[in-house]
């Protein structure tokens, strides 16, 4: 992406924002380090101009590690941009999953590059592993990230929520119904530790999202409806390299989806089409979800619903069931935890509307 074009998405991004003043720019990929200049761009426009905007600026980077050098992060984390870097678990099921195009694996150079870290940096990255049915232990790959001196983590399943997954791929993703069931065991066992880890005091919501199974419980306990489902075109807007708004980075590329040129701007008549038509998914999870006060269609992506169902709107049952199991289980935790810490919930969940990776923790 040019320097120009990604100066224009963030004109766009504050143009848009309406009443926000707390605004995200999450640098992705492809590798975002790979154009470096083009983000240090963004984010020294960003911070010179917010004042004047009357905004702040969150931002968020996710990296495979390889460009992450100790100079890099120390740049980065001085600017306030929040990096998580992706492990996926110990080197033959890292190497297994993010291989370079020879084939050889990538996890002795990412995991050279965090040795040389010093601590008071690496304690700021977030360890980020994405789990595939190759290796569904959750536990063990938080304990690996916590190995490699991550003091923060996301851990979360690999998803379906891209129309470019051809189908020899589909063995990275949950897709049958005994990997479903697997997966779900390794949330039962996940949240049992991170259950044991709130109480001792390893882990709060400070350090994790942890598999967005936190801020489900954050909801709870603030009593929290998801307002308005999937925040696609509406929380959110995706910018490629040429310049095209998408709804989300789901979405990206797909011609139907195109809402307008960051050079144009916004075209209204296709933004109003997509939420018109996306917003038919509430007939049906009105009509036949229990957990529609709590979710709001959040449990199905808009992607995955276009990938599997062909249109965005009619909800993917095997995701929404997903919800369903992580949603019982975060009701569980919460209850326990509720019992076990009643001082203490108030100091653990804080409430951080944002829901950054834990800007305010250093």
């Amino acid at each position: 992406m040019p320097v120009e074009i990604a100066l224009k998405a963030v004109d766009t991004l504050v143009k848009l924002r309406g009443s926000d003043k707390e605004l995200v720019v999450d640098f992705y990929g492809g590798e975002p380090l790979l154009n470096l200049t083009t983000l240090m761009a963004v984010v020294n426009y960003c911070r010179e101009n917010q004042a004047a905007w009357g905004v702040n600026f969150h931002f968020l980077l996710a990296t495979n590690g390889i460009l992450l050098t100790p100079l890099v992060a120390e740049k980065l984390l001085n600017k306030g941009v929040q990096i998580a870097v992706s492990i996926d678990g110990p080197k033959v099921v890292h190497d297994h999953n993010r291989p370079f195009i020879d084939r050889t694996g990538s996890f002795d150079t990412i995991s050279g590059n965090l040795k040389k870290m010093p601590k008071t940096i690496k304690k700021k990255l977030v360890g980020r592993a994405t789990v595939t049915p190759f290796f569904p232990d959750m536990v063990k790959l938080y304990d690996h990230l916590k190995e490699l001196g991550f003091e923060r983590v996301e851990i979360f399943e690999s998803e379906d929520a891209c129309h470019r997954i051809s189908r020899g791929r589909s063995f990275n993703f949950f897709s049958t119904e005994e990997n479903c069931e697997l997966l779900c065991k390794a949330y039962e066992k996940l949240a049992l530790r991170y259950i044991d880890d709130v109480v001792s005091g390893e882990l709060s919501y400070g350090k994790t999202f942890f598999n967005r199974f936190f801020k489900l419980m954050q909801r709870l306990y603030y009593n929290h409806e998801v307002t308005g489902g999937c925040p696609a075109a509406r929380g959110q807007i995706a910018v490629a390299s040429d310049g095209k708004i998408y709804p989300c980075t789901s979405f990206l590329g797909i011609k139907e989806f195109e809402l307008g040129n960051v050079r144009r701007g916004l075209e209204s008549g296709k933004y109003k089409r997509f939420i018109a038509e996306t917003d038919k998914r509430f007939e049906y999870c009105r009509r036949d979800c229990e957990l529609f006060s709590l979710c709001r269609s959040t449990g199905s992506c808009l992607n995955v619903n276009y990938f599997f169902n062909g249109d965005p709107a009619v909800p993917h049952k095997k995701s929404c069931a997903l919800f369903g199991e992580k949603l019982a289980l975060a009701v569980a935790a919460l209850s326990i935890l509720s019992d076990k810490i009643p001082h203490r919930l108030e100091e653990l969940f804080g409430f951080d509307p944002v829901g950054r990776r834990g800007n305010k923790l250093y």
